[in-house]
């Protein structure tokens, strides 16, 4: 329950954060933070990812003691990659390479990229152990430096070097504060050893690369839009895909945090099987999750817009994100049903190949066809992101055991038609905000109703049975339900 109330918290902060930063820097200025931004987070991709996910499948409670070398291990890669990536850095603004961003932007993007990464590192050894507080005040003391920080440099200064600046500082700050939490004394850098490093880098780096391809997806088509139809335009195109992506992804890494660490535990367990099974379970909890977020997102775009779009965006908002949704939703499918799959079979280099062929479908389409307006290319994106998700299918079906079954996906779909159904009655409710809050519960309870009537791989009135276990009515309102 922690972590679920932790990724709350942190949704609704990036969520404001990312509407307060566009709100106080404008379209154009925005349109520079974001394309600034999305290289640094490639970056991140590149350089550290694979150090978050070999500590969330290999670093354990038991290894602090039994194996200090491996935390130690992945410690010297991460302060051999950053000490490289400043050194380039500085070898670049040296030369006087800027990319058209200004010298002290690309120092900027490099200490987002540093300053993240540790963070990310920091998080995921907390996840790996199960440390739920700490990992916790970890999250919530970042997001709340960030919000004040960047928000307030938006404001104040306009500046988007400023507000990339911040980002980085506020970041590195809350890892630094709390950085007690995740010490490993044990873990001296003496005891690393090149073969854990060299493991790490086999495991973790075809799935950071194929994060990277998608990350490739967003920067090319800001970059790309902003060279063609100008910053502001990007900044627009920007916002719409930030706030569709970090919904959707936010909502999976809340559900992902927990059901990939069970997977793991019951394939260490229970053997391939155990994890096979568990892993069905989760994909058709991941399933039911996005397919009612997209429903509901696509349903109350008019009123979402309306209510939370800052104004200089409004006009282009719904449009934008709308055309975005299917692309993202089947993106994040992939994320967080597939990957997982290709992860506990060991077999990572199909995650890349998927995000390989999405991205150089989105950038030889972007090169060869540019579009005529913002719109266009936010098909594109989302055409890509559905490729990918549609190729990572063909890529996974030899495991397709470990899939949920189809007639549970038919289930949640049928209580998806009928969700769009009722809120199709409420979207254009007034005032905007009264009309968002009116199909969020039409649709969520309607969805809710149809999937316990159906109740697909009898998952779902299990789960409300444990939940109303907690209750004092508990067993006046199980008895009224049936």
């Amino acid at each position: 329950m922690l972590i679920i109330v932790t990724f709350m918290v942190n949704a609704a902060l990036n969520f404001a954060l990312g509407l307060a930063v566009a709100a106080g820097l404008g379209p154009e200025a925005y349109g520079r933070f974001s394309v600034a931004f999305s290289a640094s987070v490639a970056l991140a991709l590149l350089l550290f990812d694979w150090l978050k996910l070999s500590a969330i499948l290999r670093y354990r409670e038991e290894t602090r003691e039994t194996a200090p070398e491996l935390r130690a291990s992945l410690d010297a890669g991460y302060l051999a990659v950053a000490a490289l990536l400043a050194a380039a850095t500085a070898g670049l603004v040296a030369l006087g390479v800027d990319a058209g961003l200004g010298a002290g932007m690309i120092a900027a993007i490099a200490l987002v990229a540093i300053a993240n990464g540790v963070f990310d590192y920091a998080c995921a050894l907390l996840r790996a152990r199960f440390r739920n507080k700490a990992y916790s005040a970890l999250v919530i003391l970042k997001n709340a430096l960030a919000f004040a920080a960047m928000v307030g440099a938006a404001f104040w200064t306009r500046d988007p070097l400023d507000v990339m600046a911040l980002a980085g500082v506020s970041a590195l700050a809350a890892t630094l504060l709390l950085r007690g939490q995740a010490r490993d004394p044990a873990a001296r850098l003496t005891c690393a050893r090149m073969a854990h490093i060299g493991d790490s880098l086999r495991y973790g780096m075809p799935v950071a690369l194929a994060s990277l391809f998608y990350q490739g997806v967003v920067l090319a088509n800001r970059s790309l839009a902003a060279a063609g139809l100008g910053f502001a335009a990007a900044g627009k195109l920007s916002l719409a895909t930030e706030v569709t992506l970090r919904l959707m992804l936010v909502a999976g890494a809340a559900l992902d945090i927990h059901l990939f660490q069970l997977a793991v535990r019951q394939k260490a367990v229970g053997g391939a099987q155990a994890a096979k099974a568990q892993l069905r379970r989760n994909g058709l909890l991941i399933f039911a999750a996005f397919t009612l977020l997209c429903a509901g997102y696509m349903a109350a775009m008019p009123a979402f817009a309306a209510a939370v779009a800052p104004a200089a965006f409004r006009e282009d908002f719904a449009h934008l994100a709308f055309i975005l949704t299917p692309g993202v939703g089947l993106y994040c499918l992939g994320q967080f049903c597939l990957n997982p799959i290709a992860q506990i079979e060991g077999r990572t280099h199909v995650v890349m190949v998927a995000g390989f062929g999405a991205t150089a479908l989105d950038i030889g389409w972007l090169l060869l066809a540019p579009p005529a307006d913002v719109a266009g290319y936010a098909l594109v994106h989302t055409v890509s992101l559905g490729a990918g998700f549609a190729l990572m299918l063909g890529l996974t079906w030899r495991w397709r055991d470990s899939w949920p079954r189809f007639r549970d996906l038919a289930g949640v779909a049928a209580a998806g038609l009928c969700a769009t159904g009722a809120m199709s009655l409420t979207r254009d409710l007034q005032p905007a905000l009264f009309g968002l809050l009116a199909t969020a519960a039409a649709g969520a309870g309607i969805f809710g109703l149809v999937l316990l009537a159906l109740d697909p791989g009898g998952l779902f009135r299990p789960a409300l049975a444990r939940l109303v276990a907690l209750a004092p009515w508990r067993e006046k309102l199980f008895n009224r339900l049936g």
